[in-house]
């Protein structure tokens, strides 16, 4: 069985600039840029899902490091390789006048060691591990309300073009939270449901909330 090894050789930034790069071409992004410089179009969808990704990323590493873990954002080779293809076929369908029904977009992680994760629970998790988990989905959940915030003051104060990046704001955040907390591995959701259970029902109950309204 062939086994695709995470390139860890890769420096932080590089790691940073593929992930990005994969998912403007996963959502349109090189043309909404060319269109931005062109014709002063705002690529809101693009803003919100780069903008979820890397804080939810970032979110995961202060935390760890506030932990006392060593972490750092790395690419995984798997989920490059799955999300470029996705990329190609997006792309292929969007020349055609078609789009995909649903994408997979997830291009790497934070890599995190801990010399002591701390006492197991019941469930078979621990604190640090829950609270570093908890840290992606609880950005996005964050970011989720502030675009939800924003979209009804640009409506009040008839700001359309900055109504369109809060809205996308709202719902990208909402669903990547609502992805991430699927109880599966490797995703947070696995983790933080072995950790504090009520804290995984109350996450999940927001987030989709978030979903719908």
């Amino acid at each position: 069985m062939l086994r695709l090894r995470d390139p860890i050789w890769l420096s932080e930034t590089m790691s940073w600039l593929l992930a990005i790069a994969s998912l403007m071409a996963i959502f349109n992004g090189f043309s909404d840029v060319k269109n931005l410089v062109l014709w002063g179009y705002i690529p809101s969808y693009l803003i919100a899902v780069i903008l979820g990704f890397s804080l939810h990323e970032v979110a995961h590493k202060y935390v760890a490091n506030a932990r006392g873990c060593q972490a750092r954002f790395t690419i995984s080779s798997l989920g490059l390789l799955i999300t470029s293809i996705f990329g190609l076929l997006a792309s292929l369908l969007g020349f055609l006048g078609s789009r995909l029904p649903f994408v997979v977009a997830a291009p790497g992680y934070v890599g995190i060691r801990c010399s002591y994760w701390g006492t197991k629970t019941i469930f078979g998790g621990t604190t640090s591990e829950g609270l570093i988990s908890l840290a992606g989905p609880t950005t996005n959940i964050a970011l989720s309300i502030a675009g939800l915030v924003g979209a009804r003051i640009a409506v009040a104060l008839s700001l359309y073009s900055l109504y369109s990046i809060f809205i996308a704001m709202k719902y990208v955040n909402a669903v990547l939270a609502a992805f991430n907390l699927i109880p599966i591995p490797p995703l947070d959701g696995y983790k933080i449901a072995r950790w504090n259970p009520l804290a995984y029902l109350v996450m999940v109950i927001i987030s989709l909330i978030m979903i719908t309204i």
